[in-house]
C-alpha cells in the first residue's frame, strides 16, 4: 500500500513539474543594436519593435565614436554595423553581427516573426 501511494505521489509531482514547465521558445525574444554612422536607418528597423516581431528593443546610435564608447567590447569597425541579440529569461546572446543592413533586415523577417494565433485571427 505504501508502495502505491509513493509511485502516486512520484506520478502526481511528476506531472505537476511537467505542466508547469513553459516553452522555451515562446521566452525568446530580441534586441537590436543599429549604428548608423551616416546613414538614417530609423524607418528600417522601427517596424520590429511591434507586436507582429519578437523584438522587444531597438536601440539607435547614430555616431560610430559614441558606439564605441559606450560597448567597447563589441570591436565595432565601421558603420552601418548591426547586432541583433536574443535574450531568454536572463541570458543575452549575440545572433548576429553585421555590416549588411539587408542581412540584419532578412535575419529579422526570418527569425523574430511572431506566429499569429488562430483565434486572434477571428477576433
Amino acid at each position: 500500500m505504501k508502495r502505491l501511494i509513493s509511485l502516486g505521489l512520484i506520478y502526481i509531482i511528476l506531472f505537476t513539474i511537467i505542466g508547469c514547465s513553459s516553452n522555451p521558445k515562446d521566452e525568446i525574444n530580441h534586441s537590436v543594436l543599429v549604428i548608423e554612422g551616416e546613414n538614417n536607418l530609423t524607418g528600417k528597423f522601427g517596424h520590429f519593435a511591434s507586436n507582429e516581431y519578437s523584438v522587444i528593443k531597438v536601440e539607435h546610435i547614430t555616431s560610430l565614436e559614441k558606439a564605441n564608447q559606450k560597448y567597447p567590447d563589441y570591436d565595432i569597425q565601421r558603420a552601418p554595423a548591426v547586432f541583433i541579440f536574443e535574450i531568454g529569461g536572463e541570458m543575452k546572446k549575440l545572433k548576429l553581427k553585421t555590416y549588411d543592413v539587408e542581412e540584419a533586415i532578412k535575419f529579422l523577417e526570418e527569425n523574430s516573426r511572431k506566429e499569429m494565433d488562430p483565434k486572434a485571427k477571428d477576433r
